[in-house]
């Protein structure tokens, strides 16, 4: 089944993405923020909008019933990222270990490496492997492929 991503509104660098979440628990302001974290390396981060407190926030969890879209939406920020940084990274990783885990899950159903212009390496015991269904990794790369 195929997803849509949501509409985003982004700054001029691309480093920053907002977009709604609309589902089955209402509306929820979202962002996505790549924050340099090396000269060609930035850290994705996927947030909510917390209304009570007025901050993101990437430990809530809102079970609003739109996972693929929100996550095809982070994928359509990803490239929109690398194409208007050239010869930049991306590293991401959950801010649990079951999110980790579930990022895992999802770039296995959708990541085709022959397909794909992107690469992505996945981080276990302090090295980078290719990424591999099935295998357990603590981080994620994401690079256009050269």
């Amino acid at each position: 089944m195929q997803y849509q991503a949501y509409l985003t509104e982004s700054n001029k660098e691309n480093t920053r993405f907002q977009f709604q979440s609309v589902g089955k628990r209402g509306v929820f302001e979202k962002a996505i923020l790549f924050t340099p974290v090396t000269f060609d390396t930035f850290n994705l981060s996927l947030l909510d909008y917390n209304t009570v407190t007025g901050n993101y926030d990437d430990l809530s969890v809102t079970d609003n019933g739109d996972m693929p879209e929100v996550l095809v939406t982070v994928i359509s920020t990803i490239h929109q990222f690398l194409d208007s940084n050239p010869g930049k990274r991306i590293y991401f990783e959950g801010s649990t270990p079951t999110r980790t885990r579930l990022y895992q899950i999802a770039i296995s159903k959708i990541y085709d490496p022959e397909q794909s212009d992107l690469l992505i390496s996945g981080l276990q015991d302090g090295q980078w492997f290719a990424f591999e269904p099935n295998i357990n990794f603590e981080g994620f790369l994401a690079e256009k492929k050269p």
